[in-house]
């Protein structure tokens, strides 16, 4: 006969409206748990990231060369206690004699010689006339025997210098031959003593270039780490509140989407009665919707001025905050004169990003939001 008083279809609505209630409230409190979790979460990576402390990492730095030391400040000279080797020479002719006993030879023959003339002589004429004969004889003869006696002698003397000159000769070949083996030798030893002061050298400023390097490198490589570890902080925050936002977008549109679909179930009875109904329970779950999380510790609320008309300025709050009246334009997020603020007047650590549109958290403000 159909359901002419209207009996069966209320039963329907109510039932259906208790469904609705029942999975609100479920869906309400899902999202509590939910974004209460993200919002401990990103609590703590805020915290945490507050509290990260930026060290220098150069500032125990020392100076590689503060301990360096002069690698030649130990060397002497080589050639200090090198002597003249020609100090004390000594004249070889200064001492050379004349050798007379060739001279006293012939002297003594000359003599003898002169000795028999007289003796043989004497006889033939007479005392006086021989002794001056001989006497003449005698003066010739030692005149003869000086001149060979000289002329021996200076040939003497002559052999004597040339051996002499000859072997002052050899004598200075020899020293000079001394003297220049010793340059050689002191020049190369120079050499060597300058090649192994440059090796040394440049081996010692090759450690201290690698150990300046190797201490830049480490240096380096303390910022890079701490450079990471900041942005690893900065990175981990931004994910959570992103997650946050996220939660609080999924959810308010899984349950607009949800009470719409349950509403347009509700509708299908056609009552009046029963629209009346379900426009009050409609109205609740819409004020549900546009305040979600009140029960789990963030009352956060659509708060978009774009979302909003007939807004009006009605006072202000202890801290300085302007406080509206105002209407939603979607009849979901709300029905009726409400009180608030307006999403970009306030401080931004209070807007929560939904998506598109902004929601507030009116725990973090000295205002109320309300139904006037």
């Amino acid at each position: 006969m159909g359901d002419f008083t209207g009996k069966k279809s209320k039963r329907k609505q109510t039932e259906a409206m208790n469904e609705m209630n029942k999975f609100v409230q479920e869906k309400v409190d899902e999202a509590a748990g939910f974004r209460g979790t993200a919002q401990q979460v990103a609590d703590q990576s805020r915290a945490d990231y507050a509290n990260f402390e930026f060290t220098n990492p150069f500032a125990g730095a020392q100076n590689v060369y503060a301990g360096a030391q002069n690698a030649y400040a130990g060397l002497q000279n080589q050639f200090a206690g090198l002597e003249n080797m020609y100090e004390g020479m000594e004249n070889r002719f200064e001492d050379m004699t004349v050798d007379m006993r060739a001279a006293d030879f012939q002297t003594q023959q000359g003599q003898q010689q002169r000795a028999n003339i007289l003796q043989g002589l004497r006889g033939a004429a007479g005392s006086s006339g021989v002794a001056g004969l001989a006497q003449s004889l005698a003066n010739q003869g030692a005149m003869q025997a000086q001149q060979i006696s000289a002329n021996i002698s200076q040939q003497e003397r002559q052999n004597q210098m040339l051996a002499a000159q000859e072997g002052s000769r050899i004598d200075m070949t020899q020293r000079g031959a001394g003297m220049q083996l010793q340059q050689m030798q002191a020049a190369g030893a120079q050499q060597l003593q300058g090649q192994q002061a440059a090796g040394a050298m440049a081996v010692q400023q090759m450690q201290m270039a690698g150990a300046d390097k190797q201490q830049q490198m480490i240096m380096q490589g303390a910022a890079d780490v701490q450079a990471a570890q900041a942005q690893q902080q900065a990175t981990l925050l931004g994910m959570d509140y992103a997650a946050l936002a996220g939660a609080n977008q999924s959810y308010q549109q899984s349950l607009a989407n949800q009470m719409s679909g349950m509403g347009m179930k509700a509708d299908m009875y056609g009552a009046q009665s029963q629209n009346n109904m379900f426009s009050t329970l409609a109205n609740t779950a819409g004020q549900v919707a546009g305040g979600i999380g009140a029960a789990g510790g963030m009352a956060a609320f659509m708060s978009d001025r774009r979302l909003k008309k007939n807004i009006n300025l009605i006072g202000k709050s202890p801290s300085g905050l302007n406080i509206y009246s105002f209407e939603y334009i979607n009849s979901k997020y709300g029905e009726g004169l409400f009180q608030g603020v307006m999403s970009d007047e306030i401080p931004q650590e209070a807007v929560v990003n939904s998506g598109e549109y902004d929601m507030v958290n009116y725990n973090t403000l000295d205002v109320e939001f309300k139904q006037i």
